[in-house]
């Protein structure tokens, strides 16, 4: 493992990230719908749920990642040799299918994002059990888990419930940002999920976050949910109380992809600093915030994260009864 400053090691985060992507940026003046637009700049990177949440972790640098993924053809030979490149640990399960490319278009005038994602490739069983006993061999030398994002197509149901179930058994705190069959993975005693306002409505049918968020701690075994909400407000639902963080608002916001992948990895990250899940939360977000003052996915700067901390407040809403 990699000393931090102290020289004491760094607590290792295992991120389960199964649908990589390599991401393209470009950048336009002004993106006009149906006619010819060209490109004042352009950017590519390795990306994707597992990859944004590790690159985070790094940049918080509390803690250590190391990501699991399906990678195939060129795109996926690019991916790994850039997560080398970047020093973010991985395991990468070589696969027939060709690693997806994302493409993000940004607006300089409108301020605006169209992100386009291309299909992800299929993975076999054999493949699935592959990755599988990867990332359970080298559990009991981990401190948490993450499992982040979408998974490809395939024979992959259990994937995130069964990776859930192991870590649970084995002591180490797990945290969901997917709604991939949700509600068997929280079955599995998950403890954390962070998620977005519309996903969580979506998958449980609810009108209103709090109630959604208190629905699932009665039905799950869940010790938090945590709710981002746009870029004004954010809710942390416990079994204590539901708290609303205000975010101050921000100026000079160029890209939002992968703001949610940052807010997991440095939550997670302040959990295992022995953080309250409110101020992890909270901390998760100022770095989120953070990465949308920069044009590529998942890149913030510490210091500008605790200012824009500073200026958040955290309320009490309601018990949780």
């Amino acid at each position: 493992m990699n000393p931090n400053s102290s020289g004491q090691k760094l607590p290792l985060i295992l991120v389960c990230g199964p649908n990589p992507s390599w991401q393209k940026t470009l950048v336009f003046d002004e993106f006009l719908p149906r006619e010819v637009n060209r490109a004042k700049e352009r950017d590519c990177r390795a990306s994707g749920k597992g990859v944004n949440f590790s690159r985070a972790v790094r940049t918080w640098g509390t803690a250590r990642p190391f990501v699991y993924q399906f990678s195939g053809g060129a795109g996926g030979q690019r991916l790994e040799d850039w997560l080398r490149d970047e020093g973010i640990e991985s395991s990468s399960l070589r696969i027939g299918g060709e690693t997806r490319c994302c493409t993000t278009v940004l607006c300089t005038k409108t301020a605006s994002m169209t992100e386009l994602i291309e299909p992800s490739p299929a993975v076999t069983s054999d493949e699935a059990e592959q990755l599988r006993s990867r990332i359970l061999g080298t559990l009991p030398d981990a401190d948490a888990m993450a499992l982040c994002g979408t998974l490809p197509a395939g024979p992959l149901d259990n994937f995130y419930a069964g990776l859930a179930a192991e870590a649970v058994h084995a002591g180490k705190p797990v945290l969901v940002d997917s709604v991939a069959h949700l509600h068997e993975t929280l079955a599995a005693g998950a403890p954390y999920l962070k998620i977005n306002c519309a996903e969580l409505l979506s998958v449980t049918g609810a009108s209103d976050p709090e109630a959604a968020a208190l629905g699932l701690l009665q039905r799950f075994p869940l010790q938090y949910v945590a709710i981002t909400d746009g870029p004004d407000r954010a809710f942390i639902a416990g079994r204590d109380a539901v708290r609303r963080i205000s975010i101050p608002p921000l100026s000079g916001v160029r890209n939002p992809i992968g703001a949610g992948d940052v807010c997991s990895g440095v939550m997670l990250s302040e959990l295992l600093a022995g953080s309250d899940p409110t101020e992890a939360f909270a901390a998760g977000l100022a770095a989120a915030c953070a990465s949308c003052l920069t044009q590529y996915a998942a890149d913030f700067d510490r210091e500008e994260a605790l200012r824009i901390r500073d200026g958040m407040r955290i309320e009490f809403v309601t018990p949780c009864t």
